[in-house]
């Protein structure tokens, strides 16, 4: 028979706990495999084995801190407790035993045994570390000062430890509001490990809580370097610049874009990204970024605002589609079932809407702003009877509301009911708001309806004063004025309707307009055409505005964002932005003198470039200025918006110049530049497009008409 022999390691370990003799073999082995077990994460396999152990050999205080330890991280505390009366009873000169007893009498909450087991243990061995680190762990929460005298005493017992130990002080300095104490230690941490990351955040955020951002900053973008993946950094660094002590949306953009990066279902960044674009008025992107936000899932405000990204976006039916979906797995939550409604009404299904509105007023629980839409949307509908008692109701429920007051009252006078009754109303609306344009146009509109002239005249031209751009308004002004035979103002007022108005209704305009012409001597109407029409445009007024520029060269495309600006009278800027809204390249004409940036573009000669760049500010600085049009015919008597819309310009450069391609003919050697797009704002008329074409390059620039910046509005189309 073969006998085979232990290794050599497995004997030592043999001598080492006592296991020496063959009959201690089944013992050992018992206990070996506990730890295997225990090293492969077996953790109840483990405890039966050293439990195995103790039966054969009950004598083994090894074995027995090695079970009780186990079974204190298994929560095993009964067992723990055994094991450790028995370890502290058969050695109690040790002090390592009576911190492994304390540990399991704070494990049962006997806080008092625990304290009592540590202190004799320090006791026993003034240079055991472990107890002062666990007595300053018992008192942390109960007496702070305690704690930091015991993690004070560890300290000169580990002071390879003092990371870990100062950001533990700090942690209790910031428990009893010694700030200043608190920030020394996380800078002493710091100074002891810069890569320990606990302490450095700690004291990113000691700045940022003491408004220092600057500095905050600092500390968190030198985390960056630390942890360039962490998405919650990014983020949090993303808000800190996107925060009114910052305000620095394009740096706040990149560490929001760094995080999406990592993850594009992340809710924050997808949250924040979408509201920057949302500021830009770039509604596409705002829906592109929310689309993939994990917070869809469960949260029925990130539904909301992706379907507002969607509407402003012009897509109704994919916000209805996705509404009617949160619909279904929410149909209790009432903003989802009002903001459907609404879609609803937005795509033509209002019956629906309707229905959906009614379902939410009715019984006990009422919501407001469901039935203010319910009323309007009844009374466009032609449901006088529902539109009024809805009114009515919120009336009674908030009789000083100013816009229930009028909307009844203007509801009524513009059917010719209740008269008496509509003015009551709306006079109340005013006496509440009286600066109030809507409500004063109200007021005009009952006036009328009582054959009270005069007084309608009045309040109209009040109400034009404040809201100049609504249709509405200037076809009262325009019925008002014709009813006292002004057919001149009564023009003037159809006319600006119908160049405010989008919608069916100004072809009913068209004919009033036509109506008011018959009416006026023939010798005059070409007179007031040509005043109207100049009184449309900017000539001369502060103008800048966001725009993208198109330009093409050689097959070539670039799309850029850009900005120009005006200032009387003269001063003309455009400068050209790159990612991020960094300017690439500027030009500035101020009277005769001239700023531009040095530009380069394979194939495109720079002299011949600045010659043409200079011509196309220039012709932009002479439209706004007005001196364009005061240089050509292009408002002659009996011009009107259609012809205006297609004027050109033609400038003849001279002969002598040369081109990066040849051009013979004098025809080829111009700058055509042509307006378009009119529309109007603040009742200017502004064109949004300007285009320019050269013999071998052409630019489009067009207007973002959300992001105007034009202070004064037209009060010349007032009534005279």
């Amino acid at each position: 028979m073969i006998k085979h022999k232990l290794p050599a390691v497995l004997l030592c370990l043999f001598c080492a706990f006592g296991y020496a003799d063959a009959s201690d073999k089944d013992s050992y082995l018992h206990f070996m495999n506990g730890l295997a077990l225990e090293r492969k994460g077996s953790y109840d396999s483990a405890l039966q084995e050293y439990k195995r152990t103790l039966l054969l050999d009950p004598q083994s205080i090894f074995v027995y801190k090695q079970a009780l330890n186990l079974a204190l991280h298994l929560g095993r505390v009964d067992d723990a407790e055994k094991w450790a009366r028995f370890v502290v009873s058969a050695d109690s000169a040790t002090s390592d035993n009576w911190v492994l007893y304390g540990n399991v009498c704070w494990a049962k909450n006997d806080l008092e045994g625990a304290r009592k087991a540590y202190e004799k243990a320090q006791d026993i061995d003034k240079d055991n570390a472990e107890a002062p680190y666990q007595l300053a762990s018992l008192w942390s929460s109960r007496n702070p000062d305690k704690s930091i005298s015991y993690l004070k005493r560890f300290l000169e017992l580990k002071p390879d430890e003092e990371a870990d130990v100062r950001y533990q002080l700090a942690v209790l300095y910031n428990l009893k509001g010694d700030y200043e104490t608190m920030k020394e230690s996380l800078l002493k941490s710091k100074a002891a490990d810069s890569l320990y990351l606990q302490p450095r955040y700690m004291l990113a955020n000691y700045y940022e809580m003491k408004n220092d951002t600057a500095t905050a900053l600092s500390e968190y973008l030198d985390l960056v370097s630390l942890e360039n993946n962490n998405i919650d950094l990014f983020n949090h660094l993303g808000e800190l610049y996107a925060s009114p002590a910052v305000s620095n949306l394009p740096e706040a953009e990149k560490y929001f874009l760094k995080a999406y990066g990592l993850d594009k279902t992340n809710s924050s960044s997808c949250f924040w990204l979408s509201v920057i674009s949302e500021q830009r008025r770039d509604f596409a992107a705002s829906a592109g970024f929310m689309e993939t936000s994990r917070d869809l899932k469960d949260n029925p405000s990130s539904v909301l605002r992706l379907s507002y990204y969607y509407t402003q976006s012009g897509r109704y039916e994919t916000a209805v589609k996705m509404l009617a979906s949160a619909h279904e797995k929410w149909p209790d939550n009432k903003e989802i079932t009002y903001f459907l409604a609404l879609g609803y009404d937005d795509t033509r299904s209002t019956p629906k809407a309707l229905e959906m509105l009614k379902g939410l007023i009715a019984g006990a629980t009422d919501y407001p702003e469901a039935r203010m839409q319910y009323a309007v949307i009844s009374e466009r509908e032609g449901n006088m009877a529902e539109a009024e008692e809805s009114f009515r109701f919120l009336i009674k429920k908030d009789p000083g509301n100013a816009n229930i007051l009028n909307y009844l009252g203007y509801s009524l006078a513009d059917r010719g009911l209740k008269l008496a009754e509509a003015e009551v109303l709306i006079s109340s609306a005013v006496q509440i708001e009286p600066n109030n344009g809507a409500y004063l146009d109200s007021l005009a509109w009952v006036y009328f309806r009582q054959g009270r002239t005069a007084e309608a005249l009045e309040q109209i031209n009040s109400a034009l004063k404040i809201i100049y751009d609504d249709a509405t308004l200037w076809e009262h002004a325009g019925e008002i004025y014709a009813s006292t035979g002004d057919y001149k103002n009564a023009w003037r007022a159809f006319k600006t309707s119908y160049a405010l108005d989008r919608s069916e209704k100004r072809k009913a305009t068209a004919d009033q307009i036509k109506d008011m012409q018959k009416k006026i001597d023939p010798k005059n109407a070409l007179a007031l055409k040509t005043e109207f029409m100049r009184g449309l445009l900017l000539q001369g007024r502060e103008f800048s505005a966001f725009a993208k520029l198109q330009a093409k060269f050689k097959g070539k495309q670039v799309k850029l964002d850009a900005v120009l600006h005006f200032v009387p009278p003269e001063d003309f800027s455009l400068i050209v932005m790159g990612p991020l809204m960094a300017p690439i390249w500027k030009i500035k004409l101020s009277g005769s003198d001239i700023e531009m940036d040095a530009f380069s573009l394979k194939g495109l000669d720079e002299d011949s470039f600045q010659y043409w760049a200079r011509l196309m500010a220039a012709e932009m600085r002479d439209y706004f200025s007005g001196a364009w049009l005061s240089d050509t015919a292009a408002v002659e008597p009996g011009w009107d918006l259609e012809r205006l819309k297609n004027a050109q310009r033609e400038v003849s450069l001279d002969k002598t110049l040369t081109y990066p391609e040849s051009a013979e003919s004098v025809q080829e050697k111009r700058l055509a530049v042509k307006l378009g797009d009119y529309f109007l704002g603040n009742l200017f008329l502004i064109p949004q497009t300007f285009e320019f074409k050269l013999p071998f390059f052409s630019v489009k620039l067009v207007l973002d008409k959300s992001q105007l910046n034009l202070k004064d509005y037209n009060r010349l189309q007032l009534p005279q």
